[in-house]
């Protein structure tokens, strides 16, 4: 489609470029990719002398034609221009610092790195973030089911997947092939809750131990382990009957340290009866020991 500026020559509209059209000022192809995106193609010096096709992707046209005019700049300078992309045994590990360090937990953190050390390296380390295909991925996922678990397959393919899409959005690829493949099922394991004897048992065996008061407000309010090891006595309100879950204690090999709850939110909960009288019974006795010197720890 053609458009006309005010007092100058008609110019194609770059948003009605097809893979057959090409703007005659262009030396290099640049389209409209059935996803909307741009995409440009350019020859660009190498390292060792040769001359191979780079390609670039662009949400918006403009986007696009930057990019392309960035990599026409620099073979005009001679300026080499590397091809290749990295490979999985070095994107993964900058990945893990660069993105999951930063913005997730540390027990999440260290759950990725698991899963990219045992088994996301020495599967598929070899292979370039470009060459990876669909069958790489579901041999990938076969093995690490037969060395581990179904369940160890499926959270390693969450996590590749979540790094293949970090590796999109720096537009390191186009595409990630790991949303190609299903992720592995498992089983859902059947969960038989204890009866009220059972409970009542754990709580008469537990009646004497210094944790009782943990051991009643986790049964009587389902508070996560790290939730209940969170708590400080000024959570707990005693007149209003009340328990605001703040913090959590959590562990990453050998250290404890405190982190918000697993949503990241506060939330208060109600003291049932039976959770009145074992946490005023423990407050008093966390004020005695505070006058000598004891934490605001639950």
């Amino acid at each position: 489609m053609l458009k006309r500026s005010p007092g100058g020559p008609a110019e194609l509209e770059p948003e009605r470029w097809g893979r057959s059209t090409c703007h005659p000022n262009l030396q290099q192809t640049l389209w409209r990719r059935k996803d909307g995106r741009y995409e440009a193609r350019v020859y660009v010096p190498q390292p060792d002398g040769t001359r191979k096709r780079k390609t670039v992707y662009g949400a918006t046209w403009e986007e696009c034609e930057t990019k392309r005019q960035e990599l026409v700049l620099r073979d005009r300078q001679d300026v080499p221009t590397s091809t290749r992309s990295a490979k999985l045994s070095e994107w993964l590990p900058y990945w893990l610092e660069e993105f999951v360090r930063s913005d997730r937990k540390k027990t999440t953190y260290a759950k990725y790195e698991t899963h990219v050390r045992r088994y996301l390296i020495p599967h598929i380390g070899t292979k370039r973030l470009e060459t990876l295909g669909a069958a790489d991925v579901r041999r990938m996922l076969a093995a690490v089911a037969a060395q581990a678990s179904t369940a160890t397959a499926k959270e390693s393919h969450r996590v590749l997947r979540s790094a293949l899409t970090a590796a999109c959005r720096e537009e390191l690829i186009s595409q990630n092939v790991v949303k190609l493949v299903p992720a592995p099922r498992v089983q859902p394991r059947e969960l038989k809750p204890w009866d009220l004897a059972q409970t009542t048992t754990l709580l008469e065996a537990a009646r004497k131990d210094p944790l009782y008061a943990a051991f009643v407000l986790a049964v009587a309010l389902g508070l996560r382990r790290g939730e209940v090891l969170g708590l400080r006595w000024s959570d707990i309100d005693l007149e209003r009957r009340t328990l605001t879950v703040r913090n959590q204690i959590q562990r990453v090999q050998k250290e404890l340290y405190e982190d918000s709850t697993k949503n990241r939110r506060t939330r208060v909960v109600p003291l049932p009866l039976m959770c009145g009288g074992t946490a005023a019974v423990a407050a008093s006795a966390a004020s005695r020991s505070a006058t000598r010197g004891g934490a605001d720890v639950a």
